[in-house]
């Protein structure tokens, strides 16, 4: 494992298709996640390797993908997502509690960010149109309302700190 690797696994990427003429396919991929970037390689991780990289603070939305209507056609069956500026990353983890881990970590990672978005799409996007909402545009805003952290509450942490730049304000 990298030393500086917060998680690290081979799990299988569906294709972005950010052309229209994309075909839909689906690779495995090495998973890296760093403090600052998620990031696939095809086999080993070093530079040369590396097929794609997302800066983690360009990350809006982390979450599990509902798939209970669609058939997915890859051995790893639990889908989650990774929303960050106009695209719509999906990977598949081999088991539930890997994607947990996985959608655990990256959402611990983001929650500094200040573009997480307030609502998301819960299904995938697939043949030009969301499984949820039914919409056809893309870059159509989210269906669903989007909680970062568990039932709406942010860590002790963030409330720590909030409570720290308070005593800050009064005392200074």
């Amino acid at each position: 494992m990298n030393m500086n690797a917060i998680l690290e696994e081979i799990l299988i990427k569906r294709s972005q298709q950010k052309k229209r003429t994309s075909p839909l396919n689906y690779k495995e991929r090495l998973f890296v996640l760093t403090k600052s970037m998620l990031a696939y390689y095809e086999g080993r991780p070093e530079k040369k390797y590396r097929k794609g990289s997302v800066d983690i603070s360009k990350i809006k939305c982390v979450e599990t993908v509902k798939n209970e209507d669609i058939v997915i056609p890859c051995q790893n069956k639990y889908p989650f997502q990774v929303v960050y500026d106009n695209s719509t990353l999906y990977i598949f983890a081999p088991t539930a509690h890997s994607r947990d881990q996985w959608v655990r970590n990256l959402k611990e990672e983001i929650k500094g960010n200040n573009n997480i978005v307030v609502k998301y799409h819960p299904k995938f996007w697939t043949d030009g149109i969301y499984q949820c909402c039914r919409q056809t545009e893309k870059l159509a805003p989210g269906c669903e309302k989007y909680n970062l952290f568990e039932n709406g509450k942010r860590p002790m942490v963030c409330l720590f700190s909030y409570f720290i730049l308070f005593l800050y304000i009064i005392l200074f």
